[in-house]
């Protein structure tokens, strides 16, 4: 399985194509983020899960952040490092890196950014098909997944696409698998690039729990995909394929 992507190789392929906000403005645009109660995002190098905050202080030398996750033991937050930070708001979203000092309990203490990416505008988009587009999924060249796309958003770390495919119990999908994606159109257009599986859930016409039933089963997975552009070409070649596609839900 691939190593999860490291937090500056997360900032290159998702936030790259972000603005640079002015210098001047940090401090105005943090100060909103705990001013509006915005839930931030955190990423840490080599680690598949996420986590979520909140700003609870805008202190002389750090800021600190409430952790919302139930448990922190055993988490990798109690070495500290660097992470990075991605809030959406109503009018923009802003992504840093920044170092981290080791959690207590639930506290966190985080570096002030000396570089913030800032995205303006509606941040998450989610669009319905007006005609049929097929994903093929393969990590190494194997493990392939085929389906239909069922919807596909666009903007920032929540671009991305959820996939119905066949399930008979036989894979497990493991969250945080990177693979290259191919996007087919019904007259043989394709599209192609990488993916990073966020979430799966079956679905199955039995009621039992999925891992009670013992056999074959009948019935599909929703698989949810995260979008990795090499830099804002890819993510507008993705969107020239995506003309004429669409509808907003």
């Amino acid at each position: 399985m691939p190593k999860p992507l490291s937090v500056d190789e997360r900032l290159e392929a998702q936030f790259s194509s972000w603005d640079i906000a002015p210098v001047p403005e940090i401090p105005d645009l943090l100060m909103t983020l705990r001013t509006n109660g915005t839930t931030i995002t955190l990423f840490k190098d080599q680690v598949q899960q996420t986590f979520t905050a909140k700003v609870a202080q805008l202190e002389a030398k750090s800021i600190r952040l409430t952790l919302q996750d139930d448990s922190t033991e055993g988490d990798p937050f109690q070495m500290g490092g660097k992470v990075l930070c991605v809030g959406y708001g109503k009018d923009y979203a802003l992504s840093f890196v920044a170092n981290a000092a080791a959690a207590v309990n639930n506290i966190l203490h985080i570096s002030y950014p000396v570089k913030v990416y800032i995205h303006k505008g509606r941040m998450h988009e989610r669009f319905a098909l007006k005609v049929p587009i097929s994903a093929l999924w393969s990590k190494n060249n194997h493990e392939l997944i085929f389906g239909d796309v069922m919807d596909i958003s666009l903007g920032g770390f929540l671009g991305g696409m959820n996939v119905a495919s066949f399930d008979d119990g036989t894979r497990t999908f493991q969250r945080g698998e990177i693979g290259q994606v191919t996007l087919t159109k019904p007259d043989g257009q394709k599209w192609l690039g990488s993916a990073e599986l966020r979430r799966s859930d079956r679905i199955t016409a039995d009621k039992r729990d999925p891992e009670d039933i013992i056999g074959p089963i009948n019935g599909f997975s929703l698989l949810g995909f995260a979008f990795l552009f090499k830099g804002t070409e890819q993510s507008l070649s993705l969107e020239k394929f995506l003309e004429g596609t669409l509808e907003t839900l």
